[in-house]
């Protein structure tokens, strides 16, 4: 074999390399107060701004859905297979963020992330949260943990 049929043959091997696929996130979040406002969900690809979504830019997707009071249900579509992690709040005044303490920082509002399942002192690393994606879906729960009234 010549050096021109050696670059074809590496050459059609690399473009038949398996494509990346793509899976559904199936996402639920439990232990919703009330059915006030909306449940924000944000799925983050690196922990660049994590858990705040308004600072995560185009690392993060979100979905905004009406709250029930027990549990919702929401989809990311198309995710590439990786490791992600998802935070969340139920914005129950419809303002647009998660109410904090004016001083110390912490959720006023319900709050959560996935792979954390006792209620949070602090907001978790970015690792803490990770998941893996694979095809042709992954599911997820997410505890929603609000502070005490």
């Amino acid at each position: 074999m010549n050096r021109i049929h050696a670059a074809v043959v590496i050459f059609l091997a690399g473009s038949l390399a398996t494509p990346v696929m793509a899976a559904d996130i199936n996402v639920t979040i439990s232990g919703i107060r009330n059915a006030n406002g909306s449940i924000v969900g944000c799925l983050w690809s690196s922990g660049w701004g994590f858990p705040n979504c308004e600072k995560g830019g185009d690392n993060v997707q979100m979905v905004k859905v009406p709250a029930q009071a027990g549990s919702v249900t929401f989809v990311f579509p198309g995710v590439p297979a990786g490791k992600y992690a998802i935070s969340i709040a139920h914005d129950q005044n419809n303002d647009g963020k998660l109410e904090r303490h004016r001083f110390l920082k912490y959720p006023l509002e319900g709050a959560g992330a996935s792979n954390y399942l006792t209620p949070p002192r602090f907001a978790p690393f970015h690792h803490e949260a990770l998941f893996e994606v694979r095809e042709p879906a992954t599911s997820v729960t997410v505890p929603m943990h609000y502070p005490p009234e």
